[in-house]
């Protein structure tokens, strides 16, 4: 099973929209979280784990590792959506101001606001991340830790829905998507862990 995973929550005192900067780490409740993951997760038959190059992604997926004594593998397939860069280090507060055209455009419809990086195209790199992991790991438990924006859309595109849909989901911190076998969907993997 090849299951995407939400990093856990971020420490971010400034209020700053982060998008792909670097150093936007764990909170304290955002590692406790992922603890408590990790823990109920240590007795099944993790095989791998991936993560997003971000931080905070990184820091999820070991934590999730570290009981099955294994080396994060990082992949760009699983990163955050590049449309976010537009607004990474403004303050939440302002990005409104910084561009409201593009801010209605995705608003409107996410799907289409930035054809040349597309919504479409950040789930297909989840999607894409999951078939050649489970190629290399068939019939095993495989984590990926991801962003919210790439991995709703590869969960909305592997079920055959519309992205223009995306706005009414929310995957909170840590929320675990099956991939593969698909078709995608939301899944309690501590519950799954503890039937194994």
């Amino acid at each position: 099973m090849i299951v995407g995973i939400r990093h856990a929550r971020v420490w971010n005192p400034q209020g700053l929209f982060y998008g792909r900067l670097p150093g936007f780490h764990l909170s304290k409740e955002g590692r406790a979280s992922a603890d408590a993951l990790s823990a109920a997760l240590a007795g099944a038959p993790v095989r791998a784990v991936y993560a997003s190059p971000l931080d905070r992604a990184k820091e999820t997926a070991a934590i999730l590792a570290t009981p099955h004594g294994l080396a994060v593998q990082q992949d760009e397939r699983l990163n955050e959506w590049s449309f976010w860069v537009h607004w990474q280090g403004t303050p939440w507060s302002k990005i409104r101001e910084r561009d409201p055209e593009l801010l209605e455009a995705y608003a409107r419809d996410p799907a289409s606001a930035v054809p040349e990086a597309s919504l479409e195209m950040a789930g297909d790199d989840v999607l894409g991340w999951a078939r050649d992991a489970e190629a290399r790991h068939p019939e095993e438990l495989v984590l990926g830790v991801s962003h919210e924006a790439p991995l709703l859309a590869a969960l909305l595109l592997g079920q055959g829905q519309d992205l223009s849909d995306y706005h009414s989901y929310n995957l909170a911190h840590l929320a675990c998507v099956r991939l593969r076998p698909g078709p995608p969907e939301l899944v309690d993997l501590a519950e799954w862990a503890r039937s194994c």
